[in-house]
Parts: C-alpha cells; structure tokens; sequence
C-alpha cells in the first residue's frame, strides 16, 4: 500500500517534468537553519545580545520542525530510488539523523535557559553544524562514490543519467547489494533492446525505471555511458 503510494507520487512528479528526488531538495533548509543557529549563537555570546541569542533559538526551532518532513522524503526516496537497500552511506545518514535529532531536542532545552547555557548551546550548535557536514559527506557519496576519469562530451548525458538514478547502487559499475554481480560486462548490456527492456521491467531489489522516469532516448545515452565508457575504464 505505502509502495504504490510513493510511487503515485513520483508518477505525479513525473508527469510535472520533475524527475529527481526530493530529498536533496529541502535538505538545505534544515543546514541553512542550523549554520544560522550556530552563527547567531557565537555572535550573541561574542556581543552580549540577547536578540541574537533569540534569533539562534528561533533557527533551532525551525531546523527541528523541517527536519521531519527533510528526513520523511529521504526515506521515500530511498524507499523508491533505492528500493530500500541497506547501503552504508543511507545507514550513516539514518543514524547521523537520529543523532542530530537528540541534539537539537536537547539545544531547544538549553536555549530556554536564557544566558545561563549560552556556552552549551553554542557546543550543541557545533555538534549540529558537524552532523550536517556528515549527512552532506554520505548524500555525496550516494551519487559520487568516487573520484572518476574524464568522460568524453559524447557520453556526458549518459553519465549524468548514470550519477542520478544508477552511481547509489553500482558506483563505478559495481554492485553494492550483490558485489558478485557488478553492472560491468552484465548479460543484461548484451544490447540495447535487451537493456532497455530490463530497466523497465527488472529483478527486485533493483526499482523499474519506467519512461517517464528514463526515456527510451536517454535509456540509450545510458547504455551507451556503461557499455563505451564504464566498462573499458573497467578493462584499463
């Protein structure tokens, strides 16, 4: 039941042009508010304001709220893009989260100390600051696992096609849930026809990638990426 309604949702998205996750989206709120919190926070306890110091705890306040709905669509999309794989980088984030969580819980405790917890708050909003680095660090890693060679213009739009939907599962034509069965030299890049009707219609865990999600023509830019380039990296 949750399954289809997620993916009603993306099919909406879809179908408005928008075909990216969402998650990446509002993260930068929940990290705005924080790097705010701990800025008004150092300046209120450099300058001896109370107003900056109430400032410090709105964006607390702020940060805490949006953090729900921020880690609400990361798990659908990880539920949709990653069909709920256990990769590491989402494991990290997951606990980076719950973490960031109790610190922010205990921050808005603090900051209704007033002045009496000003250094503790600030100590709070550096521990914050150093999580959002964290999840910023494994949301990367998600799409750029590693550092790769140049790729020819040729095949950039099939690489960028590669980095969104495909680099979280198989960096670098790996495969991260079943490392026996890497992407590279796959039966399934035997032929476009071949590729392209797997993606659509493929083996769990892998998600399907209907096309309003990939189409036919960038279906083809892809193989094109993994067959001409990923795999004669590979064989280099």
């Amino acid at each position: 039941m949750i399954d289809a309604w997620i993916n009603a949702f993306y099919r909406l998205l879809n179908s408005l042009g928008y075909t990216h996750p969402v998650h990446p989206t509002l993260v930068h709120t929940t990290i705005g508010l924080i790097i705010g919190a701990l800025v008004f926070a150092s300046a209120a306890l450099l300058f001896e304001k109370k107003r900056l110091a109430q400032t410090a705890r709105d964006c607390t306040i702020l940060a805490f709220l949006c953090l729900f709905p921020v880690t609400l669509f990361g798990y659908i999309d990880w539920q949709h893009f990653f069909n709920g794989a256990r990769l590491f980088p989402i494991a990290m984030k997951l606990i980076l989260t719950g973490i960031l969580l109790v610190l922010l819980i205990i921050g808005l405790f603090v900051g209704s100390k007033g002045r009496q917890g000003a250094k503790g708050l600030l100590a709070i909003y550096t521990l914050c600051f150093f999580m959002v680095v964290g999840l910023g660090y494994y949301g990367a890693q998600l799409v750029y696992p590693g550092k790769e060679q140049t790729t020819p213009t040729t095949y950039k739009a099939g690489e960028r096609i590669f980095l969104t939907n495909c680099s979280g599962c198989h960096p670098q034509g790996g495969n991260m849930l079943k490392p026996q069965v890497p992407l590279i030299n796959s039966p399934k890049l035997r032929d476009l026809k071949g590729f392209v009707a797997y993606i659509r219609k493929p083996i769990a865990p892998m998600p399907a990638f209907g096309p309003l999600q990939i189409t036919d023509q960038q279906a083809d830019e892809l193989y094109q990426y993994i067959v001409r380039v990923l795999e004669k990296r590979k064989a280099s």
